[in-house]
């Protein structure tokens, strides 16, 4: 198993951690899984594995495993659908090291961490794509050690302009996670490049971790990123 997975799954799972405490979630990790008791927000899975030897009974024993219902099958070795849950999504972990071009190159839009609420509202509206998705991500994120809500502007727009692009860093020991990438104009592979950009000055070159699917996955693939291994997402 590459230990690059391992560190990519661990990375995700944190990341998913830190939102679903801020929910007020009680939640369970140890080295093979981690998983939340109670049902997650949106897009967030009620279980990540962490090894690829966890069975399905280890996962649906610390889960809610009734309908919408969500398991991160961080090694794709699970067989769910005889508890009847299906495939949502079938990805890859991606990888880029700190010291490729694409983590030391901008191009051009001017970048910056929120640090307020309100900075943090103005970035969830231009990466939402429903009022739901709005509640997701509460402000005490904002304080948690190591995570960067990082916005992209327009140079011509100055620092209190519209935010055009944007993504999640979270950074756990020895990677940093990008998530929620996403970009107006639907330019994921320069994003991408100016994400690792920014995440280079502020990690210090720390190698980024992520997962991607579908043309996602190939605009990450495009913009320097190296696919690891595959994933699932399983829901019921």
């Amino acid at each position: 198993m590459d230990d690059r997975v391992m560190l990519a799954a661990r990375n995700n799972a944190l990341w998913c951690d830190a939102v679903c405490r801020t929910h007020g979630l009680r939640t369970t990790l140890d080295d093979s899984l981690w998983s939340s008791a109670t049902r997650t927000p949106p897009y967030y899975p009620d279980a990540v594995t962490l090894a690829p030897t966890v069975s399905e009974y280890d996962v649906l024993a610390r889960v809610d495993a009734n309908d919408g219902c969500s398991v991160k099958d961080s090694f794709s070795t699970l067989d769910l659908t005889m508890e009847d849950f299906a495939r949502l999504v079938v990805g890859q972990w991606v990888w880029l090291d700190g010291d490729t071009d694409a983590a030391t190159r901008s191009e051009g839009r001017l970048w910056s961490s929120v640090s307020s609420p309100a900075e943090l509202g103005q970035w969830q509206r231009a990466w939402s794509r429903g009022e739901d998705d709005a509640a997701i991500f509460r402000s005490s994120l904002l304080t948690e050690a190591g995570i960067h809500f990082l916005a992209a502007r327009e140079p011509g727009d100055g620092p209190d302009g519209p935010v055009v692009a944007g993504a999640i860093l979270s950074v756990t020991g020895a990677v940093a996670g990008v998530s929620n990438l996403f970009d107006i104009n639907g330019d994921e592979t320069r994003t991408w490049r100016e994400v690792a950009a920014r995440a280079h000055s502020l990690t210090g070159g720390l190698p980024l971790v992520g997962w991607d699917a579908g043309d996602s996955l190939e605009r990450a693939l495009a913009a320097g990123c190296t696919a690891l291994g595959p994933l699932t997402v399983w829901i019921r």
